[in-house]
Parts: structure tokens; C-alpha cells; sequence
């Protein structure tokens, strides 16, 4: 089987397990292959949010056939927020905030270590990454954590600060961001730019997303186009 078929393969959960040992050898030993396997990882979530945006772009499109609004009710609402002591706007500004939030977060996928566990593994990294495809994120938080006390390494940070998004702790997952140092420039550095950008619209601090979003739109990167389009949205 060639190595394009394997990948093709893995990304659609039909390996045999005998291709399944293939490909785990090939992730330890071939750097190409394990690159091809990270890039394609890469496209299609590229695509998963492309298509969003395009489901967006859609729905938009049948928004502007709508009747216009009746702002005397939103005069209303306005009114009566007031009354309670709440300002209109915030409220307006925190539901489109939420809104923006959950039409761009997407679920970073696993592109470090194949999705393969031994029944005697007692390989950490192996597990931590094993318990986060499986959606167990309390279980991979843990490791991830153990991993980066021991390892200190970007990629045990960057998956503990997922796991806490996941769990929906957004502000210890600021804090588990704000421990990467953005000047190294590495291959996580603009996954990292975006997450922590989404964790702090999420957390209503629009104005320090911002500056992690314009310099993402200001540079080639894969999140580029995708910071531009938030910016559009948060503005």
C-alpha cells in the first residue's frame, strides 16, 4: 500500500490493524510521511472551517430577505434592561461576542501522535493523545499537565490549554496560554495566537483578541484568513 493510501486511510478510521502497525511505524521513522500526515490533518480543518464560514455566508444571505425588524419592541427591551439596572448594549455585545465564539472555535485535531494505544503502553504522550481523541479531555488535561511539569515542551502546553477550553475552563486556559512565549515563532505559534484570541472573546476581552488577531492577519500563516474574517465580525 502506498503511502498516500495509508493516510487517505487513516483520516477515515479504516485501517486494519495491520496497517494501523504500518502507519505507527512510519509516524516514528519517516519524517515525510509524518510531515504528509500533519499537513493533511492541517487541509481538513482548513476545509471544516471553510465550510462554516460558507454556511454562515448562507445564512446570512437569508437573513437580508427577512422583513425588516420592529425596533419598537427593541425600544422596549432597551427600556425595561434599563429598568433592571442592566445596560442594553452589554447585553447586545456579550450574546454577539458568545455568538462569534462558537461559529469559530473548532477542535484542534491530534497532528503529534498517532491515535494508537497498546494494551501494556505506559507511554504518557501515548495516552495523554489517546484520551484526547476520544474526547476524554479531563483524563488528557491531567497528562498533558504531567507532561509539561516534566517535559516542558510547547506541544504538552498547547494541548493542556485545549483541554481546559474543552472543559471550558476559559480562564485557566488563558493562563495555560499566556505561559507560551509568542516571540519563538514556531510551528504552534499561530495555533496558539488564534486559541488564545478565541478564549478571550470568550472571556469579553475583545480588545487583547484583537491585537492577537491583526497580527495574524498582518502575516502569512494558516489562520490568516480566518483572523481577517473574525476581525470583520468583531467590528
Amino acid at each position: 500500500m502506498d503511502h498516500e493510501e495509508l493516510i487517505e486511510k487513516y483520516f477515515a478510521n479504516s485501517l486494519n490493524n495491520d496497517e494501523q502497525s504500518m502507519f505507527d511505524q512510519l509516524m516514528q521513522t519517516n519524517d515525510t510521511f509524518r510531515e504528509q500526515v500533519v499537513y493533511e490533518a492541517e487541509v481538513q480543518k482548513a476545509i471544516t472551517l471553510n465550510e462554516r464560514q460558507a454556511l454562515k455566508k448562507k445564512l446570512q444571505s437569508f437573513e437580508t430577505k427577512k422583513p425588516k425588524r420592529n425596533y419598537t419592541v427593541w425600544y422596549v427591551a432597551a427600556s425595561f434592561a434599563v429598568m433592571l439596572g442592566i445596560g442594553f448594549w452589554t447585553f447586545s455585545n456579550d450574546f454577539d461576542t458568545n455568538a462569534v465564539y462558537e461559529e469559530y472555535y473548532q477542535s484542534y485535531p491530534n497532528v503529534v501522535a498517532p491515535t494508537v494505544r497498546g494494551e501494556n503502553s505506559t507511554d504518557i504522550k501515548s495516552e495523554a493523545f489517546y484520551t484526547y481523541d476520544r474526547g476524554d479531555y479531563a483524563k488528557a488535561l491531567t497528562l498533558f499537565s504531567k507532561l509539561y511539569d516534566t517535559e516542558k515542551e510547547d506541544y504538552s502546553l498547547f494541548y493542556k490549554s485545549l483541554s481546559l477550553m474543552e472543559l471550558k475552563r476559559y480562564d485557566e486556559a488563558l493562563t495555560s496560554f499566556e505561559q507560551f512565549d509568542l516571540k519563538k515563532n514556531n510551528g504552534f505559534t499561530p495555533y496558539v495566537k488564534w486559541y488564545k484570541a478565541l478564549t478571550l472573546v470568550k472571556l469579553e476581552q475583545e480588545e487583547k483578541a484583537l491585537v492577537l488577531l491583526q497580527e495574524l492577519a498582518n502575516s502569512t500563516n494558516p489562520m490568516q484568513k480566518m483572523a481577517k474574517d473574525i476581525i470583520t465580525d468583531l467590528n
